[in-house]
């Protein structure tokens, strides 16, 4: 069974808090006062204090087209994928050269060839690993990367798994729909990456699940412009995910003889704080036994496909998961897709 070894984390050098983007909202906004207002709204109920950045407000208030924003993410990106996966490295004790597989997700700007391909340069990782980079998956591309990882892990060695999410670049000055607002609230830059690999004891993953909900496609997503890419979120969505959500995690737990109740510990993508509220309240879950999510939410905001696992690394630190302890990873991305991984933790 595969287990996880280590996880790291990285986060870029540009911050800002809550008032440094409302600030940067009122430039931006100036002259678009029902824009402005709404988005001053969206930031204050946000349950977010701070957020990271790659370039700084005025370069992202000036980006224009998708050259330059290609170009800023083929510098940032890798910088920022080798460092969260140094760290993951040197928390599993192993080797870059001991790496057989290695997973890259992100949906900011998918380029090719992808720059999985650089972080494997600055990394030390073999040229003979395996390469499997995915785009399109959005906010759930970390859990589906995840459980790829464990299917990879197959005796060849630890597999490696980076999520890097430059959401910044994806901001369009001139775009102040209510989708725009939202994001440009709540949306920030990271990394995180996790090994996995076959071993005794420690978090266990123990099975995977996907789920495409259907006729959801227009619920979440990218329109995709002349000018690039433009952030697709309906309002209807967390009204959507409480309807399905837990008839799904019934179903799955049910598979493995397993029930809402038994499980000690839930690990939410935080996509948002009324995500977060549906997640709960649908599933009956008491918030203590959820809440790295908020935390995760709260310090850096939501960085896309990354952000689980930061969430991740934070449960783990807590040192709060005890021999035997159920746990539960759910992340909710485009398509509209539902993707769940069972854990168990095995102590020494």
């Amino acid at each position: 069974m595969a287990r996880i070894i280590g996880v790291g984390t990285a986060l870029p050098g540009n911050f800002y808090n809550k008032a440094d983007i409302q600030n940067i909202g009122r430039r931006w906004l100036e002259g678009r006062n029902t824009s402005l207002e709404l988005f001053q709204r969206f930031v204050s109920s946000a349950q977010n204090d701070a957020r990271y950045f790659s370039v700084d407000a005025e370069e992202i208030l000036s980006l224009n087209g998708l050259q330059h924003r290609a170009d800023l993410f083929e510098r940032e990106a890798p910088l920022l994928g080798a460092r969260s996966l140094g760290q993951a490295i040197s928390k599993a004790g192993i080797a870059p050269s001991e790496i057989s597989s290695f997973l890259f997700t992100s949906c900011s700007l998918p380029s090719i060839p992808a720059v999985d391909a650089l972080i494997i340069e600055k990394s030390g990782m073999p040229r003979t690993v395996r390469r499997l980079p995915i785009y399109q998956h959005g906010c759930a591309g970390g859990v589906i990367g995840l459980g790829l990882a464990h299917q990879l892990t197959n005796g060849s060695g630890p597999v490696a798994l980076t999520s890097v999410e430059l959401c910044s670049l994806v901001f369009h000055n001139n775009d102040d729909s209510p989708a725009q607002l939202v994001g440009a609230a709540i949306f920030g830059d990271g990394s995180a990456s996790v090994i996995v690999d076959e071993r005794k004891d420690g978090l266990q993953i123990v099975a995977v699940e996907s789920f495409l909900v259907p006729n959801s496609r227009h619920l979440m997503g990218y329109d995709t412009f002349d000018d690039g890419f433009h952030l697709r979120l309906d309002r209807q969505l967390p009204g959507e995910l409480a309807a399905a959500a837990p008839q799904r995690v019934v179903s799955f737990l049910k598979a493995h003889n397993l029930k809402v109740e038994d499980v000690s510990y839930w690990l939410f993508h935080p996509g948002g704080v009324k995500i977060l509220d549906s997640l709960e309240r649908s599933l009956s879950i008491e918030p203590a036994r959820a809440r790295w999510a908020r935390e995760v939410l709260s310090e850096i905001g939501n960085l896309s496909s990354a952000t689980v696992l930061f969430v991740l690394e934070r449960f783990l630190d807590s040192g709060t998961v005890s021999d035997g302890d159920k746990v539960v990873m759910l992340g909710v991305g485009p398509g509209l897709t539902i993707e769940l991984i069972l854990m168990e933790y095995l102590g020494s």
